[in-house]
């Protein structure tokens, strides 16, 4: 953990990753760019939302975490559920290892997030929204991928807020 002066870097009895002068925090660090906090619909039922080039830098874990936001259109949705899922390939396009987030309801909002381990045979880490059996595809926000096994609050990427 991040150290100011010698004491742990902590906001509100949260662990953060940095504190900046002018008060902004950031958490765990998101890879993934572009992301926010906008609520936008998935355009597909499988929608690969990131692709990462693995390397060893990234360490032995990955998570993925994303806000599923459908209450608020339970009535086009209608039934089903959606997801967040890691899938791991080698070099020739083989799965190696896939991991599957919490399935949030058609009319629930929550988060749906998932660990997946990496090793040497690793070339690949895909990410993917998806929908399950609803009458459109799913709501989301705050998508963020981060290096360990454990989900932390959402964040930009900090080249996104630079």
């Amino acid at each position: 953990m991040p150290t100011i002066n010698g004491r742990a870097c902590v906001v509100n009895g949260t662990p953060v990753d940095k504190v900046f002068s002018n008060g902004r925090q950031v958490y765990g660090r998101n890879l993934a760019l572009g992301t926010s906090k906008q609520v936008v619909q998935a355009n597909d039922w499988n929608m690969q939302v990131a692709d990462i080039k693995y390397d060893k830098s990234l360490g032995g874990n990955l998570c993925a975490s994303v806000m599923i936001n459908n209450a608020d259109y339970a009535s086009v949705l209608k039934q089903g559920s959606a997801s967040i899922e890691l899938i791991t390939f080698d070099e020739s396009g083989n799965i190696l290892a896939t991991a599957s987030g919490k399935n949030i309801n058609y009319n629930a909002n929550g988060l749906s997030w998932c660990s997946i381990s990496v090793d040497d045979n690793t070339e690949s880490v895909q990410v993917v929204l998806f929908t399950n059996n609803m009458g459109q595809n799913a709501f989301y926000s705050c998508f963020k991928i981060e290096k360990g096994s454990v989900v932390t609050p959402y964040s930009p990427a900090p080249e996104d807020v630079m």
